[in-house]
């Protein structure tokens, strides 16, 4: 009992530094951020010293906020729905590749987007979207289009360049799924009747539904606070909540406002990964019942 009291102790001492850190950082600005959501201002956007709910009331009975909120959410769930589809059969590949080293170059093709920054991956859609750009250019000298597309300052470009930025966060959870299938699990279905397709959906799929729900869990909750990419790609005209933070307190520097919006947003994403969460846990309650 001693020893095991030690070890709690040196756990929590190893934690220590970690917890202190996110106390300081995390926790101490959301509370800041929280008393200035319920701040009045007066007409030149000066904070005041009294206390009201008229910023939650302007988000939520403004037409261009709450078209915000649902379109912010609405993105979010598109992009995860076509990262995931992508992600599934990517990681499998991934998984099954026939040798060591071609699982390794796998690996370094899908995390090397990684190490580069969002803004430069994201100009490099301005390269090949926008009117004289490298798709423009080639389609125009095979005289397929007879004027460049605007492929840019929209909705679509934004959904494109949040799955490739998004692509390695779901296929790594379900990689990681398909990795700890007991092999033999497949090989048993197989000898008892079952195809390769039965196989899949009866053994594969149920499995990795965890990293599916997980690589979801990932790509909502970036994608919905997302600003760099949309702001790049889309333009600071598109309605996402994100973009309309960013201008509250870059352009007209309402702080209270910007503060409320991202509460809002904070609460809806935090509803979301709550639910996955518990399918999650009903999953796999389900899978070691």
């Amino acid at each position: 009992m001693r020893m095991l009291n030690k070890n709690q102790r040196f756990h929590w001492l190893m934690l220590l530094p970690a917890c202190l850190f996110l106390c300081v950082f995390l926790l101490a600005p959301l509370v800041m951020m929280s008393v200035l959501s319920f701040r009045d201002v007066d007409s030149m956007m000066n904070t005041l010293q009294t206390y009201s709910f008229a910023q939650y009331m302007q988000v939520f009975t403004t037409d261009a906020y709450v078209k915000a909120i649902g379109s912010t959410v609405w993105v979010a769930i598109k992009t995860t729905v076509i990262c995931l589809l992508m992600a599934y059969p990517a990681a499998y590949v991934l998984v099954k590749a026939p040798n060591r080293r071609l699982r390794a170059f796998f690996y370094i093709l899908l995390v090397s987007p990684l190490l580069t920054s969002v803004v430069i991956r994201t100009f490099a859609w301005i390269v090949l979207l926008s009117q004289n750009g490298l798709i423009n250019g080639v389609l125009l000298d095979l005289h397929i289009i007879r004027e460049p597309l605007s492929m840019l300052w929209n909705m679509n470009a934004v959904m494109v360049a949040y799955v490739q930025v998004m692509l390695p966060f779901a296929v790594l959870p379900i990689a990681a799924s398909l990795t700890d299938i007991n092999h033999h699990l497949r090989q048993a279905s197989m000898s008892l009747g079952a195809g390769r397709i039965r196989t899949f959906f009866r053994i594969t799929l149920p499995l990795t539904i965890p990293g599916v729900i997980t690589g979801a869990i990932i790509v909502f909750s970036l994608a919905a606070g997302s600003y760099i990419t949309p702001l790049l790609v889309g333009g600071r005209m598109q309605p996402l909540l994100p973009l309309s933070i960013y201008q509250q307190v870059m352009q007209v520097y309402h702080l209270p406002l910007a503060a409320a919006m991202a509460f809002t947003l904070l609460v809806f994403v935090l509803v979301v990964v709550s639910l996955l969460s518990y399918l999650l846990k009903r999953w796999e309650a389900r899978l070691h019942a």
